[in-house]
């Protein structure tokens, strides 16, 4: 059976963000195929981008190569993340999303119409809508839970962590923030106490949503004392390795690359503080929550006792770490158990 990834017109900003996910697909594929002699899978990720240097288990293909493969198989599938595109219209497809139109705050009323109307097409031409992990479960009707193993995190070197440290903060370390405009202003503030009691070097780096939102926070930054340890991202420009790197990440209210996020930072072992509102939609364990710091940010002196705690007690760090790891394990293990389709043997 072949199964193709079709990587282009995805909702999410960018292929970083997707990295763990297409490691867990192609590693359950893998193991599918090694213990079956009745049905092989062969995986291709299908991008008109060129193909990575990196090595990778899957072949990369264009769309155009895909015609003669298609015709050549007497049995295939599509996985994608966004509409179907038109070189596999007459696939049966399984649709993942990885956002949610009407959860993006950001977007006006026609912005938002066009995104669910489009959004709602894609699920209804999908031969099934498929769920990876209990956030997008709980905040999406009409899917299925699948079971899939996960494959190890990429294991970064310090020599590779070293580069990315340089180009964010010139080599600093730092705490990594996936935060809302709004909820700069009472992290600063309590960075700024941070900063005055630890007289160190210690960065801050916020990864925003747009660009429109990453010129609103410079705004917000003028003038502020500390605006040389406070650094500024966007969502498109993401690398895995910013999380491996990270001190300590901080997260506001979810949605959903935010909710991959803090699942890797989980599986890193990275110590997270995250913002508690009652008004947000989160549908997070609250196994996971807790095994972090689960508060709300609107009080700075609490959040800056947080950065204290870090900073001055490694063993605490170290032991939350542990934690937390269990904490993403016990997640994953309760989604496994309710899952009803296991990729890939369920797709044939």
């Amino acid at each position: 059976m072949r199964i193709f990834i079709q990587l282009d017109d995805v909702y999410a900003p960018n292929l970083p963000i997707l990295e763990p996910v297409l490691l867990d697909l192609m590693g359950m594929v893998a193991a599918e195929t090694a213990h079956s002699t009745e049905v092989q899978h062969r995986i291709y990720l299908v991008s008109a981008l060129p193909k990575p240097t990196e090595n990778i288990a899957a072949e990369w293909i264009h769309p155009e190569a895909t015609a003669a493969l298609i015709t050549d198989s007497s049995a295939s599938a599509l996985i994608h993340f966004g509409p179907a595109a038109l070189w596999a219209r007459q696939l049966p497809s399984y649709f993942i999303p990885l956002t949610i139109p009407h959860l993006n705050r950001r977007l006006n009323w026609f912005q938002s119409w066009l995104a669910k109307k489009r959004f709602n097409e894609t699920m209804q031409r999908a031969k099934q809508v498929l769920a990876l992990d209990e956030w997008h479960a709980q905040n999406r009707h009409g899917v299925e839970r699948v079971y899939l193993e996960k494959a190890p995190m990429p294991n970064f070197e310090w020599s590779q962590l070293a580069p990315v440290r340089s180009a964010l903060t010139d080599g600093n370390q730092y705490l990594l923030a996936f935060v809302d405009t709004q909820d700069i202003l009472p992290i600063v503030k309590a960075f700024s106490v941070f900063k005055k009691w630890q007289l160190s070097t210690m960065s801050l780096v916020f990864v925003m949503e747009t660009d429109a939102e990453k010129a609103k926070a410079a705004n917000l930054l003028l003038g502020y004392k500390y605006k040389d340890a406070v650094e500024l991202e966007v969502v498109s420009n993401f690398k895995l390795e910013w999380i491996a790197a990270a001190y300590l990440t901080i997260f506001s209210a979810m949605n959903s690359h935010r909710f991959q996020f803090l699942t890797y930072t989980m599986r890193y072992q990275i110590p997270f503080l995250m913002h508690h509102d009652h008004a947000a939609t989160n549908a997070i364990a609250s196994e996971m929550a807790e095994a972090g710091e689960y508060f709300d940010f609107k009080q700075p002196d609490v959040l800056v006792n947080h950065f204290k705690l870090y900073y001055k007690d490694e063993m605490y760090r170290a032991a939350k770490g542990i934690e937390i790891q269990k904490a993403i394990q016990t997640e994953i293990n309760q989604f496994q158990q309710k899952a009803t389709i296991v990729w890939p043997r369920d797709l044939v």
